[in-house]
């Protein structure tokens, strides 16, 4: 009779490669998840398809102390329904390790700490540009001043032409292109309303965040990319890819 047990292999079934995936910090000043609720459901209804099953790190850092077991789930939990995909925890070092064997998570505490501050509480923050009302398709929305770190930009259904720098701490967002005739330092997302064809135009590279269609590239992407140079972003397949101008 035939041997039916499967052979042996001199090879594996898989292989280990390094991968540089991009992952947004989630950086808390508060554990209150009743508090949390609203103001993160407020963002995310800005960009909904830039929050869609989004990886972040929930990072605890700045709260005076780290929260017990409970209050963290809860606010794992809150990130979940809002459609954002926790895969790790920055917390307090000593602390740490224990706290993500519970949760399953990775633990990203021992890394240095990002340079950029977290994003001003929705009272502190500068009052937004008021969003006009959508321009005729063909007509491209046209802002010929900077804009500053809290503003935020947004042009329905059309393109947006920035005559200007576009500051850190600002957002500028369009459904269709995204032109900046100045350095882009703050976040810029194209075809926010899913299209694909959208690109990104920008005489120096220097953003926070590029964003088209839902695909993104912070900043340590961009450094190693087109840092300081005139640049486009586009989308290629499911990749976003930049290229000098």
């Amino acid at each position: 009779m035939a041997d039916a047990r499967p052979q042996a292999s001199n090879s594996n079934d898989f292989q280990f490669k390094s991968a540089r995936a991009s992952l947004n910090e989630l950086i808390l000043t508060s554990d209150d998840p009743e508090q949390l609720a609203p103001q993160l459901e407020a963002h995310a209804a800005k960009v909904p398809m830039l929050f869609s099953h989004m990886p972040v790190v929930l990072n605890l850092q700045s709260l005076s102390h780290t929260p017990e077991l409970p209050r963290i789930e809860a606010l794992l939990n809150l990130c979940r329904r809002l459609s954002l995909v926790p895969v790790g925890l920055k917390a307090d070092a000593a602390q740490a390790p224990e706290l993500c064997r519970a949760l399953q998570l990775a633990d990203f505490s021992q890394q240095r700490a990002r340079s950029q501050q977290p994003e001003p509480a929705a009272e502190e923050t500068p009052k937004a540009e008021a969003i006009a009302e959508a321009p005729p398709p063909s007509a491209a929305r046209i802002v010929t001043s900077p804009v500053r770190s809290g503003q935020q930009i947004y042009a329905r259904g059309t393109d947006l032409i920035i005559l200007a720098a576009v500051g850190a701490g600002a957002e500028v967002m369009a459904d269709g292109h995204i032109h900046v005739y100045g350095p882009l330092r703050g976040r810029a997302m194209a075809g926010v309303n899913g299209n694909t064809d959208a690109r990104i135009f920008c005489q120096s590279m220097e953003a926070e965040l590029v964003s088209i269609a839902g695909y993104f590239k912070t900043s340590e992407d961009l450094h190693s990319e087109c840092w300081q140079q005139p640049t486009q972003a586009l989308l290629r397949g499911s990749r976003l890819d930049t290229v000098p101008l």
